[in-house]
């Protein structure tokens, strides 16, 4: 569904070169749908347009991906994710068509796109298919149809000077994806992504770039360290700030035209200082963006904030209109942040920095205590609900920050988050295209013993409502496997044993270093101590894993493949996946993730809640919670009561037994009942006494 919660936004920003021929084609298929066609002036579409058609029609289909959908009437545009009923007003549909390519060229601006536009009145109703988008309309209108200028795909490449002064300029252009200034940035669908960074002799920023960078008045003045850069990047990348380095010990914020002038603390404490800010400004410009029923009116009123009023002003008067809250109130509302990650900062992974702002992560220094066999184990045994990773030797817990989900960007191997590298990222961007929404699947079994395993998670790739093809097969050698992982798989799970020198097969062990190349964009190695294959398997190619650090039961490995399995299937990031599905085994700090654990294998849930049950007198305690590691600033519709929140909040009901039943009858979801994970159908048949 389209999450109407965004009020204003700047024009669309792009890259214009020739006119989009390969927009014709979309366009013909448009036009031949349309009665009484007649060519009109590209001024009735306020894009930059070419070949504009008029036409009458109640229904139409328009080909192309990433639709969005602008309301002209308050210049503010969206993400069309799900079916949306549109009220009266005048509206601007418009999808991307792609020329094809080669999703693993790793130029950034590897291919052209353009983007055709469709002009239509309300009330209308939207519904996104297979290639397309339907249009509804309430009766026979005049419509206006025209093909954009072409784009290249992708953000712009910059370069800069590797030097911290270098650095600061490139952080300084990272807030041109903004699509708007104002409090509905805090919307997913309000930021694009922000450019790619690389450092080199010299700096050299596009001129589109240069144009596009949002002018806000807002300056940040950093020491002259990479620490202190990467630590602050979220936070000028969200305030679209201007960041300088000075010979000082400080960070300092300033605003023209205001009376801003805030110094953080020193090391450590500016990190902790910087995410409180970034969580509060963000939390407010939820609250004060049209996004009912989410705004507390009640929280607006103690802050003295007025919405109309706060979006009116410029994004210096805001900052300092929010900057004068009380702490303590809004400190208390934040809902819990999705994600933070623990990085060594270093010139060389400057070039992370675009994908971890992309996905709003704040960034803390990778501190951290290391731990042995016998800590990790007392934690397993201790934890009531655990989240994160281990490994026998070489452990490091990270000390410091917030978040559901954490990542390691650093030497080390981290329990409680994912391991994470540049090659992860990266390869990320380059999996970003797909010629087919058809998912390809690969289960292998090598290990005959599970074969239960084998079976049970195959039936639920297969049962999965999604467009995918899964292959099956047993007893690979060492060259099968080896073009399985070489082949253009989406996932691979595999089912075995492993060795220090690779996974098992019939004929010996294969070693993911001696791959050509892994086009697998992701994988499960459900297979004793396959940690070190996991990293190599991201190093050839792959974006995400789960993985293991020591040998597991037979028995404990089907039960965290069989819930990952679906889990994956039902649109969780592999992080989050792995969070819930090992929690049905004791030793579970003995999985864990490696790559970009924010990555989803299919598009997130429309509703990503999981739900915490207890017993009550009378009845039960629910705690909702919603949580996806990409999903800043949206808003759910929980389960119960028929009430929405917003990303990272957990809300808390009390229910009847027939309550509880009913709800999990009703709903595909996630439940921790008493501790245990479950399925809510499975555990509705359970509780309830007439089953």
């Amino acid at each position: 569904m389209v999450s109407w919660g965004v009020a204003d936004t700047a024009a669309e920003r792009g890259t214009t070169s020739d006119t989009a021929r390969q927009g014709r084609s979309g366009l013909s298929t448009v036009l031949a749908q349309l009665d009484d066609r007649l060519e009109c002036s590209p001024e009735a579409i306020p894009r930059a347009t070419t070949d504009c058609v008029r036409g009458r029609t109640t229904r139409l289909r328009v080909p192309g991906s990433e639709p969005t959908v602008a309301a002209l009437d308050c210049d503010a545009r969206y993400t069309l994710t799900g079916t949306s009923e549109l009220p009266e007003g005048a509206y601007l549909l418009s999808v991307t068509v792609r020329t094809s390519r080669d999703t693993r060229e790793s130029g950034p601006l590897a291919a052209q796109q353009g983007r055709v536009h469709l002009r239509f009145d309300g009330p209308a109703s939207l519904r996104p298919t297979d290639g397309g988008t339907v249009v509804s309309l309430w009766d026979s209108q005049q419509v206006t149809v025209g093909v954009g200028e072409s784009t290249s795909i992708g953000p712009a490449h910059i370069q800069v000077e590797a030097s911290p002064r270098g650095l600061a300029t490139g952080i300084s252009h990272m807030s041109a994806a903004h699509h708007t200034l104002g409090p509905s940035r805090s919307h997913p669908g309000q930021r694009g992504h922000p450019p790619l960074l690389t450092t080199g002799a010299e700096t050299s920023i596009p001129t589109e770039l240069e144009n596009t960078k949002p002018e806000t008045g807002i300056e940040l003045r950093v020491p002259p360290c990479v620490e202190s850069l990467f630590v602050v990047a979220p936070l000028a990348y969200y305030l679209g700030a201007d960041v300088t380095v000075e010979d000082r010990t400080q960070v300092l914020l300033t605003a023209e035209s205001t009376d801003i002038h805030h110094e953080f603390g020193p090391f450590p404490a500016v990190q902790d200082e910087v995410g409180s800010m970034v969580r509060r400004l963000f939390y407010l410009d939820c609250l004060v963006r049209r996004m009912n029923p989410e705004s507390d009116p009640e929280l607006l009123a103690r802050c003295s904030l007025e919405p109309e009023a706060v979006r009116a002003l410029s994004p210096a008067g805001r900052l300092e209109r929010y900057l004068a809250t009380p702490d303590d109130a809004v400190d208390a509302a934040v809902p819990e942040w999705h994600l933070s990650t623990h990085a060594e900062p270093s010139l060389e992974r400057a070039r992370c920095l675009p994908f971890l702002l992309d996905t709003l992560s704040l960034i803390y220094l990778s501190d951290g205590a290391e731990l042995e066999r016998c800590d990790l184990l007392e934690k397993t045994l201790s934890d009531s609900y655990t989240r994160g990773t281990a490994e026998p030797t070489a452990m490091v817990e990270p000390t410091g920050g917030v978040g559901r989900v954490h990542g390691w960007l650093a030497p080390g191997t981290p329990i409680d988050a994912f391991k994470t590298t540049p090659s992860a990222y990266e390869n990320r961007y380059r999996y970003r295209e797909k010629e087919t929404d058809r998912l390809q699947l690969s289960v292998v079994l090598n290990d005959m013993e599970m074969s239960d395993e084998r079976h049970a998670v195959s039936e639920i790739y297969r049962a999965a409502d999604l467009p995918m093809d899964v292959s099956v097969t047993d007893r690979l050698t060492t060259a099968e496997l080896a073009d399985v992982f070489e082949s253009e798989n989406d996932f691979v799970h595999f089912i075995g044993h492993c060795e220090d020198e690779g996974l098992c097969c019939p004929d010996g062990t294969l070693s993911m270093a001696s791959l050509s190349e892994s086009r697998t964009r992701t994988f499960f190695l459900n297979a004793c101590g396959s940690y070190r294959q996991g990293l190599d398997l991201i190093e050839q190619g792959s974006v995400a894993g789960a993985v293991t650090f020591a040998d597991v039961l037979d028995s404990h490995a089907a039960m965290v493949g069989t819930a990952f399995a679906r889990l994956l299937s039902n649109g969780f990031s592999i992080q989050r996946a792995l969070q819930l599905a090992r929690r049905r085994i004791m030793m579970s700090k003995d999985y864990a993730v490696v790559g970009d654990g924010t990555y989803a294998l299919i598009p997130g849930p429309p509703d990503p809640v999981v739900v915490m049950v207890t017993e009550a007198d009378g009845g039960y305690n629910l705690t909702c919670e919603v949580m996806t590691p990409r999903g800043a600033g949206e808003s759910y519709d929980l389960p119960v009561d028929g009430g929405t929140a917003l990303n990272g909040t957990a809300t808390e009901h009390t229910v009847s037994a027939a309550t509880l039943v009913e709800t999990l009858e009703s709903n595909s979801l996630p439940v921790i009942f008493e501790g245990s994970f479950h399925w809510s159908e499975d555990l509705a048949a359970k509780l309830d006494p007439d089953f």
